[in-house]
């Protein structure tokens, strides 16, 4: 066996065994973006380890200047894109790619249907007793009802006994929170960099370690591409240019209504003219035709 071939096969080898990265996927509602924001920058020091999610699509397109509203109402040449759409489906690959799901629980929250829609994603995809499966936790942000109407009630929360509303100084429950979620990320990263050696490993050995049935399926990378949004910078033509391309509309369509008037005047001066004077045809001395009352000439017999 050639060296360049070990060469290749240990490549390919290292290439599969990439520690998988976790994901963690925090699901809220819009008066609680605050929170989500400090926790995000609590876990920042784990960027290397887990990407940290949440919805935050982008704002939607800027009104187009006057005059190309003008232009667009007629000829459709310039539109600025709405990405929220392309958003909306890398966000909803990203939750059926969670590792981690962190629910921000408020009296709020109990009563929004995206956190329920979230919920019951998060839950279709664990499997109890499964060690593949996603793992879900409430943040308690502030005293509610949950245990009593949220589906999460039967979830262990992550973070200080007391709520972050009620932790003094705040500080200290968002480390409580970051200190028991890096556990959590280390034994789980642990076990999903087993489960994808296991599946990686050289075919020709028997069983897998690992058979394809019902249970959990976990993201194992492979993927990323489809989960990363990029937004292109909207490009809006300037306002002057605008207005330009109208008055050369508006010229051109009204040189072109002047050039039809010419037209049909001309046609109408052609019509009501008198009809001219023909000359007298010239009389010629010897006609071709015969006169009246000569005797035509007879062919030679």
């Amino acid at each position: 066996m050639s060296r360049k071939f070990l060469f290749i096969c240990k490549a390919k080898n290292t290439e599969r065994m990439t520690p998988v990265k976790l994901n963690v996927y925090i699901s809220y509602v819009p008066d609680d973006r605050k929170a989500v924001e400090k926790l995000r920058d609590w876990l920042y020091p784990m960027r290397d380890e887990v990407n940290i999610w949440f919805n935050d699509p982008p704002k939607p397109p800027k009104p187009l200047p006057l005059p190309w509203e003008l232009i667009a109402s007629v000829l459709p040449i310039f539109n600025a894109r709405d990405f929220r759409q392309d958003y909306a489906r890398v966000d909803y690959r990203r939750k059926e790619r969670a590792h981690i799901y962190l629910f921000m629980t408020s009296y709020k929250s109990l009563i929004d249907a995206n956190i329920d829609n979230d919920i019951s994603l998060a839950v279709s995809r664990r499997i109890e007793g499964d060690w593949l499966s996603p793992r879900i936790y409430p943040v308690i942000l502030a005293p509610s009802l949950w245990k009593e109407r949220s589906r999460l009630a039967r979830f262990q929360p992550i973070g200080a006994k007391k709520t972050l509303v009620e932790t003094k100084p705040e500080e200290e429950g968002y480390l409580e929170i970051a200190e028991q979620l890096s556990k959590v990320i280390k034994d789980m990263q642990r076990d999903l960099n087993e489960a994808k050696y296991a599946r990686a490993r050289i075919a020709g050995q028997p069983a897998p370690a690992l058979p394809e049935t019902s249970g959990a399926q976990p993201y194992l990378g492979g993927e990323e591409d489809l989960l990363e949004f990029r937004m292109p910078p909207q490009i809006y033509p300037p306002e002057w240019l605008g207005w330009m391309i109208i008055l050369v509309l508006f010229f051109s369509f009204a040189r072109g209504m002047q050039g039809d008037k010419d037209k049909v005047q001309l046609r109408q001066n052609f019509i009501e003219t008198e009809r001219p004077v023909w000359q007298e045809e010239y009389k010629r001395e010897h006609p071709m035709v015969q006169p009246v009352g000569t005797v035509p000439l007879r062919p030679a017999e």
